[in-house]
Formats: structure tokens, C-alpha cells, sequence
């Protein structure tokens, strides 16, 4: 059992180790220094035969790999030399018929190396992101000049890279997760490792696009479960973060409650206005008694009519706010304060 616990660890470290070599190939410039490629020709030949002997290994607890591999040859329309990038390692979950191919602890072994690593790249990209508003915020308010806006812009595209990284990790552990756990019969998995969508992806100040600042939501991200435990120390700077973010959210929805008490105030006021006012026009009809009959009559009718007017909005304006209260009497969760 100890060997196909390291068996399984070994799965892990050799698929990341190819995926960290791919990346750094792939953003390899147009132009790369002799030292550059040596380095990387260098990591490619060791991780080539560090893979060569686990592939060797692999096949004691995954038999079924051997016939996947030579099929894997022969299907190759070129004879070349093999990459260690290019090399398929054939976990349980990239495996059609995973139940049949392997042994069940090691896809329970597997499941929870990416579990891990689906926290782990969560904690980097939150990390990232926090350190991302930090810089834009930064940039924004003291760095002038092309030459240092350049050199700033450099380190957030940096940041960005790792940034891409880290979601990558997270997507490729998620995917993983999701054929396992047909396996290992785990129906509720995405209760804890929800889907990773590009709208997910931003700071803790940051809402959806289209969303204003007093009705913005915080992504899931920095909601799941074991958030506050980031790095040795980042687990204050976060939960600091966080609370930070409360409180504001809160100030929003105070914001939002005096504005109701507001608008039934003004609703108020303007019922009460219209009553005063069309008192005041009945008013009005009786202090021409100096004036002649047909004025007399003229002016009583021009202020019952406009004492009616008013009358007629206030009703109107009555009837259309009637439903005011039932909705302040259940309101939406936004605006009940927190029982914590």
C-alpha cells in the first residue's frame, strides 16, 4: 500500500512537472539565448527519464496502459524524438475505462491529489488577484511617465501570466475531479469545487459586468471553504481583506435603507402637499367677493378645478404607492442585516 501511495504521488508531480515545462516553452521568445534553450534541453532530458522509469513502474498497478501506449505508437505518423512534454501519462482519470484499467484506492489517491491541487491553485489565484489590485491601485495613483508606467505594466502582465496559471491548474484538477468522482461515486464534489467560469475570476471589490457598486456580489472564490487559511501570513491579510469588504457591504445596504426611509418621507410629504394645496385653491374661490359676478364665478371655478386636480393626483399617487408597504414588509435579503 505504501508504494501506491507513492505511485500515486508520482502521478501528480510528473503530470505537473510536464505542464510547468510546457508553459515555460511556450512563452519562450522569438528570439531565445543559446543559454535559454540549453536550460530548458537540460529540465526536458531529465524529466524524459524520470518519466521513462514511472511509466516502467506505472504499468505494476495499471497493466492496461502497455496496450493504450503501443496503440499510442502506432498511431504515431512519424518517427521523431520524443519530447517529455509530448509524453501521455495515462492517469486513472484520463483513462476511457478508468474502473477497469486501475485499482480503486489509486483513483481515491488521485482524488485527493487534486482536490489539493484545486486548493492550492484557489489560494494562488486569490493571492494574485489581491496582489494585482494592490499594483493597479498603486499605478493609478503614483507612477507617471512612460518609461515607469512601461515597467509597471510589465509587472502586471507578469502578475496576470501567474495569474493564468493558476486557473489553468484549477481547471485541469477540476476536470480530473469530475471523471473521478463517477468512479468513487461522489455526487456532491461541486458543492466544494464549484466550476471556475472567466466571470468568477476578480478582486474582492470587483462585481459582475453590469453590476453597480452598491449591488455588486463577492465571487465564489473568495467565499470557499478554507479562504482564511492562505500562507503562513496571508490568512490575516485575507481575513482582514474580507472584512474590510463586509463592512462596506454593509455601509451600501445602511446606504440603501435611509434611502427607503427617504422615499416614504417624501411619499408622505407629497400626499400631505397635495392635500394642503387643493385646500388652499377652495380657499382661494372665496376672496374675490370685490370683484364683479362673472369674474367672481370665472375665478370660483379656476380654483375648484385645480383644488380637484390636486385632489386627483394625490388619490392617484395613493393608489399607485398602496403596495409599498407589503414590499417593505418583506424584504429582499440584501437589505436584512446580518444575525453574526
Amino acid at each position: 500500500m505504501n508504494s501506491l501511495v507513492k505511485s500515486a504521488i508520482s502521478h501528480h508531480e510528473r503530470h505537473e512537472s510536464l505542464h510547468r515545462l510546457q508553459q515555460d516553452l511556450a512563452t519562450l521568445s522569438t528570439h531565445p539565448m543559446d543559454l535559454q534553450l540549453t536550460k530548458l534541453q537540460e529540465r526536458s532530458n531529465a524529466l524524459l527519464r524520470k518519466v521513462e522509469q514511472w511509466c516502467n513502474i506505472q504499468l505494476l498497478y495499471m497493466p492496461a496502459v502497455g496496450r493504450l501506449r503501443a496503440v499510442e505508437t502506432a498511431n504515431a505518423q512519424s518517427v521523431r524524438e520524443e519530447k517529455a512534454h509530448e509524453v501521455t501519462l495515462w492517469l486513472p482519470s484520463k483513462v476511457k475505462d478508468t474502473a477497469e484499467s486501475c485499482e480503486e484506492p489509486l483513483c481515491a489517491y488521485e482524488w485527493e491529489l487534486w482536490r489539493a491541487q484545486a486548493h492550492e491553485a484557489l489560494d494562488d489565484l486569490r493571492r494574485q488577484l489581491r496582489l494585482h489590485t494592490h499594483l493597479y491601485k498603486f499605478k493609478d495613483a503614483h507612477i507617471r511617465g512612460q518609461r515607469a508606467n512601461t515597467r509597471a505594466s510589465t509587472v502586471l502582465n507578469r502578475v496576470e501570466q501567474t495569474m493564468k496559471t493558476a486557473v489553468a491548474r484549477y481547471h485541469r484538477a477540476w476536470s480530473a475531479i469530475k471523471t473521478l468522482s463517477v468512479v468513487l461515486s461522489k455526487p456532491n464534489w461541486e458543492v466544494e469545487l464549484p466550476e471556475l467560469r472567466l466571470a468568477d475570476i476578480r478582486g474582492m471589490a470587483e462585481g459582475e459586468t453590469g453590476q453597480s457598486e452598491g449591488t455588486c456580489t463577492l465571487s465564489w472564490i473568495w467565499k470557499a471553504r478554507g479562504v482564511a487559511g492562505v500562507g503562513e501570513d496571508g490568512g490575516a491579510v485575507l481575513s482582514e481583506g474580507l472584512r474590510i469588504e463586509w463592512c462596506k457591504s454593509q455601509v451600501q445596504a445602511n446606504r440603501w435603507t435611509e434611502e427607503v426611509e427617504l422615499l416614504q418621507e417624501e411619499m408622505r410629504r407629497v400626499a400631505d402637499f397635495l392635500s394642503w394645496h387643493a385646500g388652499w385653491w377652495e380657499e382661494q374661490a372665496n376672496w374675490r367677493n370685490v370683484l364683479a359676478a362673472p369674474e367672481q364665478e370665472g375665478i370660483k371655478g379656476y380654483a375648484k378645478r385645480q383644488a380637484a386636480l390636486q385632489r386627483a393626483m394625490c388619490d392617484r399617487f395613493q393608489e399607485m404607492w398602496s403596495i409599498v408597504p407589503a414590499l417593505l414588509q418583506s424584504p429582499s435579503p440584501a437589505m436584512e442585516s446580518p444575525t453574526s
